[in-house]
């Protein structure tokens, strides 16, 4: 039981958004969008540069995101609250402010009240407002996942590289085989032939050494033979 109950604190922990998160100014609950965000076509041109959230006069205001408060009082009869979240800036109107300029705020903090006020809607409401720069954006992309669908593009299906044929060994003919043949015969004959008289000379001079009577001998059957030549 004791472990059971530390994993479901772990899970409800991890689940938490963490203090930089962006959230919505008002509730929990989600409030209702009046009027969503619709750009001018250009700078100077008509449109509703924000969105409207359902709210009640009195109801608690809340920064969207961590930042410092760069305007915090009336303009033009209401009260409006602008915080710098580095490149971006949100603006809450009309909001009576309880925060003053310079101060740093943390997400969720409260920086006022809504004012009764139906001059921007039918009912009361909350306009909230982003800006990157001079660029007006729309908030709700803050606090809502984006989803985008892409095509399903087919995988190619992957080709074998044809391998390069191997070249094959010349076939021999006929007439290659028959001068082949008699090549190597007239190899086999000058080979046997220079062995037969490699062989001979060899013998003859072997004979001739052992002919040749030693110094001071005389040899007395070529004498014979020289006596009966003449």
């Amino acid at each position: 039981m004791t472990l059971l109950t530390l994993l479901l604190t772990c899970v409800i922990t991890l689940g938490a958004p963490g203090p930089d998160a962006w959230r919505r100014p008002l509730g929990p609950p989600a409030p209702t969008v009046l009027r969503g965000f619709s750009p001018p076509s250009s700078p100077w041109g008509a449109g509703h540069r924000g969105v409207d959230l359902a709210a009640r006069p009195g109801q608690a205001v809340h920064a969207a995101g961590p930042g410092r408060v760069s305007y915090a009082r009336d303009l033009a009869g209401r009260g409006v609250v602008a915080i710098d979240h580095g490149v971006l800036r949100t603006t809450y109107l009309p909001v009576r402010p309880s925060v003053v300029v310079g101060r740093r705020v943390a997400s969720g903090a409260r920086i006022g009240v809504l004012e009764d006020g139906r001059a921007h809607c039918p009912v009361t409401c909350l306009h909230w407002g982003l800006r990157r720069g001079a660029l007006y954006l729309n908030p709700l992309n803050l606090v809502q996942r984006q989803f985008r669908l892409l095509p399903q593009w087919k995988q190619p299906t992957p080709t074998a590289e044809p391998r390069p044929a191997e070249p094959s060994p010349p076939r021999m003919g006929l007439r290659d085989a028959t001068t082949a043949t008699g090549g190597a015969l007239t190899g086999m004959v000058l080979a046997f032939a220079m062995a037969f008289v490699w062989r001979r000379t060899r013998l003859r001079f072997r004979l001739h050494r052992r002919r040749r009577p030693p110094p001071g001998v005389i040899n007395l059957s070529h004498q014979r033979y020289l006596r009966r030549a003449r």
